[in-house]
């Protein structure tokens, strides 16, 4: 495996991402897009979060914000599982958001 090799791992992301879908049968995309989203803001509050710690700030309730944005990802898995059009990765994300 050379360098050429690195790209396929992106190229495969393109291909699942940018395909073809009718109007009427796009709702259970969108759920699955709106779970990745908010993956990301969930990942943007465990850097402010992170940061506030090491800060020093004095926040009382720091670790019952981690235990939320912690509890929040399971439903964000979900979400992708539930939105997504393949089985398999509806069973891995419900496995992997009962583990988490």
């Amino acid at each position: 495996v050379g360098i050429l090799g690195l790209f396929q791992s992106f190229a495969d992301l393109l291909k699942l991402i940018v395909k073809y879908k009718f109007v009427f049968f796009q709702n259970r995309s969108m759920l699955s897009w709106g779970g990745v989203y908010f993956l990301v803001f969930i990942s943007c509050g465990y850097c402010v979060l992170f940061s506030v710690y090491h800060l020093g700030v004095s926040c009382e309730f720091l670790i019952l914000w981690f235990l939320v944005l912690t509890s929040l990802v399971s439903y964000c898995l979900l979400a992708i599982g539930w939105g997504s059009y393949n089985k398999f990765v509806l069973l891995s994300c419900i496995r992997s958001a009962f583990s988490s």
